[in-house]
């Protein structure tokens, strides 16, 4: 970010419809199928705009990622603070953290469409080898917490079935609640008869409704009841 950006420039409308194509384009197509093309036609704005307030367009698709990411990540750590402050040491129940690992998705990063950006971001960021994943160390810091939060949960597990445990429940709400997304519709495709065409709007919803459902069907697998 340029040195002398005020308060002002950061809130500038312009501004901040550019970082809003970029997050959608970002989740979509993934960081390097994003161009400043794509980015420009989608905000109204110009190539100049774009390295003004963001110096580059790395530095745009970085910032885009890290607030996706960020958002998320910054609200599921308020829900575990908040969960483990009223438990007063105790160890707390497993649908009380994935509550807060997946619901976050729901209520945050929201795309135009109804989508979520967190999720849509995620399958794009492993899927393209050439986004360097693995160079983005965004979740760190939110994992280690609710791996520790799991291991109280389940004592008797190893730190590596922890792991597990927790790798587990986040990928397997990634990819049911993208199942969902209204741009897969991969539930809707795999229901319908092979010559029937796809209604017009969407038979799913992501919402509260799903995102239980999904938590039941991570309990299952934890072995824990579902309701």
């Amino acid at each position: 970010m340029q040195e002398f950006e005020t308060s002002d420039t950061r809130n500038s409308p312009r501004r901040q419809a550019i970082l809003a194509a970029a997050k959608e384009l970002v989740a979509r197509k993934g960081p390097s199928g994003t161009t400043v093309r794509d980015i420009t036609a989608a905000s109204g704005a110009n190539g100049a705009a774009v390295n003004y307030y963001f110096q580059s367009k790395d530095g745009l698709i970085s910032l885009a990622h890290r607030e996706i990411t960020g958002d998320v990540n910054r609200e599921r750590l308020v829900r575990l603070d908040a969960l483990e402050q009223d438990a007063a040491g105790q160890a707390l129940a497993p649908r009380q953290i994935l509550a807060a690992l997946i619901e976050p998705v729901l209520t945050m990063s929201r795309s135009a469409d109804g989508g979520s950006l967190y999720v849509r971001s995620v399958f794009q960021m492993r899927v393209d080898v050439r986004a360097g994943y693995h160079n983005f160390d965004l979740n760190q810091h939110a994992a280690r917490r609710f791996i520790d939060a799991m291991a109280k949960t389940f004592p008797a597990l190893s730190r590596e079935e922890v792991i597990w445990h927790y790798e587990f429940a986040r990928g397997a709400s990634i990819h049911m609640l993208a199942n969902l997304d209204p741009v897969s519709r991969r539930f809707e495709l795999l229901a319908k008869d092979p010559d029937q065409a796809l209604p017009a709007q969407p038979a799913y919803e992501l919402d509260q409704k799903q995102v239980d459902r999904v938590i039941g069907m991570v309990l299952t697998g934890f072995g824990q009841p579902s309701a």
